[in-house]
């Protein structure tokens, strides 16, 4: 795992480390993460509203559609809601879950510890949203994506498993590259990748991970591409050698 923010990403998640997979994440978020699931059957925004409301939780005026979602959350002073559409099959719910899990610590529990860091305590009655921000806790919250608001991040995918807003592609392949990391961390691979092809990557991170099957490709991209070439390095090869 090369990358820095990665690793801490991991880290901030808190969760212990997986010792069987496929991984149960629904066991390891309570105790770790202040996130309640609610699994939802075929799960819209007004479903996920209604819930919100009987039970007296932050909800932001959070638009109550009746679309469906893989899943989303609602996050809000350091702590969130989880809708889980549990009509899907187990490997999605699984990948939602950790995906949706990824966004709660990068774009609300991270950008919280950087203020609390930069600010001190006095920053967290803007965080929890009981106070606005003064003029330069705004301009702060610009630059650093401050969540002094209640958050709701859908997701969102087309008939590829690609994500539909591209206006937030980086984050949304900032997520997916963490909830990858949960459910199958690239060190119980590396036996794997030293002699492995795609297919049969693929197919361990279906067989053994429980990753849904275009997650599984998406997933085995990306680990191949981080791979060194095996290729020799050659010098000095003649033109005709080098068409052959």
């Amino acid at each position: 795992m090369s990358e820095g923010w990665l690793q801490e990403a991991v880290r901030d998640c808190g969760l212990p480390d997986p010792t069987v997979f496929p991984r149960d994440l629904m066991e390891d978020i309570p105790l770790a993460l202040t996130l309640t699931v609610v699994p939802v059957p075929d799960l819209t925004p007004r479903k996920g509203l209604e819930w919100l409301v009987a039970h007296k939780r932050a909800h932001g005026g959070l638009a109550g559609t009746s679309d469906p979602k893989h899943g989303f959350t609602v996050a809000h002073a350091g702590g969130g809601v989880l809708f889980l559409n549990s009509t899907e099959p187990p490997d999605e719910q699984r990948f939602t879950l950790a995906h949706e899990v990824a966004h709660f610590v990068l774009d609300h529990l991270q950008p919280r510890m950087r203020a609390l860091r930069a600010r001190g305590k006095g920053i967290l009655p803007v965080l929890n949203g009981e106070r606005e921000p003064n003029i330069a806790e705004q301009f702060v919250s610009v630059f650093e994506r401050l969540p002094y608001r209640t958050q709701a991040n859908f997701m969102d995918r087309n008939d590829e498993g690609k994500p539909l807003r591209g206006q937030v592609m980086e984050s949304e392949q900032r997520a997916d590259r963490l909830a990858f990391e949960l459910l199958a961390p690239r060190r119980e691979l590396l036996p794997l990748l030293e002699r492995a092809g795609r297919k049969e990557l693929e197919a361990t991170l279906v067989s053994r991970f429980g990753l849904p099957v275009k997650e599984a490709q998406a997933y085995a991209r990306w680990l191949l591409s981080e791979r060194p070439s095996r290729r020799p390095f050659l010098t000095c090869v003649p033109d005709d050698e080098e068409r052959d």
